[in-house]
């Protein structure tokens, strides 16, 4: 059928109806799109930028905070504050602008009226009240949270060791206590906030009330049109939308407020530099002098000199508590010394002991020390492509053949903290690691605490023989490791 030359503008103006929907559709769609992808980049830069903060502390910082606190805060007070900056604070801004022009305009129509508004508006009212009440309890919710997710975490982390000690309905006790305190604590915000937003809505709807009976009693004594009375009704209602949306947004900005300072506690304090490492040239000798060290007011290392030369193994024995530890802390730039240097020294002479130096030394700490993953990630972790011993050699001299030996050999996935592992197992891997590495000094914490005295006497020899160019120092208690050394010192 032909449309005529009349119907022709109605037919644009519908075309022109549609199309508008639909791109108004497809508007807020990639909006909304583009809002979530802006708020998931800045929850990860944050969280990466937190994570560093940490990773890069210094020791005395990294002690006073624990694992479970650390992890709620890098995880949900992040995603608070990325979903502020790049969502609520953007719709708040609209919101105000929206509220200042009607409120202008109502003020055009009628400064009385305008003021009268103001005058009974729950933000003037309670916003002091409301932030300082609001914000109070949000920092102890936030810090019970914080305790809660520290009990989870040594809960899960040690729960074999706590089945096997018998004491799992003591710990569930504490975390159901813990959780107990945070739903009280979230009760009595959410009780606050549900008794502050009702007197707020009162007042929004005393407000329009109040407009209806000052347009009334305009009305009757023939100020204003009936049309104008509707008009202050609708313009106060487009007063209201926006308070009320305002309402809504303060106790995300209170979350936010108190996600973004305890972030900034996590960024408190010094950092490590990063620092591009420096690879020596067949290390050589390793001097320390006069060194000394404290923690508080306890002096644990006190003018310490030690002379270290390659092919000469040195052992660090003595009592818990005297320093052993905190020697390898020094000798790995992980905290600084009170007074004293250590001196490295290659080919190229001698210079002080630094960070960048860190590279020069294949470290085996006490204990569990593998990640989640396969054995050859674990052994390939901090190795490049050319400088690193053949995989097998490692893992022959660390007397950790067995893993060739497994179903899916360097390709068997670990657990958490080597789990599927014996205890032995796990540390003659971290042995192979260390030597994958290939560093010219070695340290090693209690490298055969965890093993039977054949299987310790072997790995010692093939150290030692391996290792005739290395400078060595091992920290331990077995004085069968000892009188191999060709120098021993006690720590006392």
């Amino acid at each position: 059928m032909a449309i005529s030359p009349e119907d022709l503008p109605l037919k644009w103006t519908l075309i022109g109806i549609v199309t508008s929907v639909a791109v108004g559709i497809g508007i807020r769609a990639y909006t909304s799109w583009l809002n979530e992808r802006i708020k998931m980049m800045m929850t990860f830069q944050l969280q990466r930028n937190m994570l560093d903060a940490q990773m890069l502390s210094v020791w005395k910082l990294i002690k006073n905070w624990h694992t479970g606190d650390i992890q709620i805060r890098i995880q949900t007070d992040c995603e608070e504050v990325a979903t502020m900056i790049a969502k609520s604070a953007l719709s708040f801004l609209l919101t105000v602008i929206q509220l200042l022009a009607s409120l202008a305009f109502l003020w055009y129509m009628d400064p009385m009226l305008a003021l009268m508004i103001l005058a009974i508006s729950p933000l003037f009212l309670f916003s002091k009240i409301y932030f300082q009440k609001m914000r109070k309890l949000s920092r102890e919710v936030k810090s019970e949270e914080s305790n809660f997710s520290n009990i989870l975490q040594e809960n899960l982390r040690f729960r074999l060791l706590i089945r096997a000690m018998g004491i799992f309905p003591k710990r569930r006790q504490k975390l159901t206590a813990s959780q107990q305190e945070l739903f009280l604590l979230k009760m009595k915000q959410l009780n606050f906030s549900t008794y502050t937003q009702s007197a707020m809505k009162i007042c929004i709807n005393a407000g329009y009330l109040l407009t209806f009976i000052w347009g009334i009693y305009r009305l009757h004594s023939g100020q204003i049109s009936f049309g104008t009375m509707t008009a202050f009704l609708q313009l106060v209602a487009r007063i209201q939308t926006p308070i009320l949306a305002l309402i809504t947004y303060i106790p995300g900005f209170v979350r936010f407020r108190v996600s973004a300072d305890r972030l900034l506690e996590l960024k408190e304090g010094e950092i490590e530099p990063q620092i591009e490492q420096h690879r020596l040239l067949e290390t050589t000798a390793l001097q320390i002098q006069d060194l000394s060290f404290r923690y508080e007011d306890k002096w644990v290392l006190n003018n310490l000199n030690l002379n270290l030369a390659a092919g000469q193994p040195t052992a660090i024995v003595g009592p818990s508590g005297k320093g052993k530890t905190t020697l390898i802390r020094l000798l790995l730039s992980l905290i600084k010394a009170e007074k004293g240097q250590i001196l490295l020294t290659d080919r190229e002479g001698t210079r002080p002991l630094t960070a960048a130096h860190r590279i020069n030394f294949a470290y085996i700490p006490q204990g569990n020390s593998l990640f989640s993953g396969t054995i050859r990630e674990n052994l390939m972790l901090h190795v490049k492509e050319g400088e690193h011993i053949a995989l097998e050699k490692a893992l022959w001299i660390a007397c950790a053949e067995f893993v060739l030996e497994l179903p899916d050999g360097v390709d068997t996935v670990v657990g958490e903290s080597g789990m599927g592992l014996s205890e032995g197992q796990a540390q003659r891997i971290a042995i192979a690691r260390a030597l994958m590495h290939n560093g010219d000094i070695w340290l090693f914490d209690e490298v055969t605490s965890a093993l039977d005295r054949n299987t310790a006497d072997t790995l010692i020899k093939r150290l030692l023989d391996f290792g005739q160019d290395k400078l060595c120092l091992f920290v331990t208690h077995d004085l069968n490791l000892a009188d191999t050394c060709v120098q021993r010192i006690y720590l006392d």
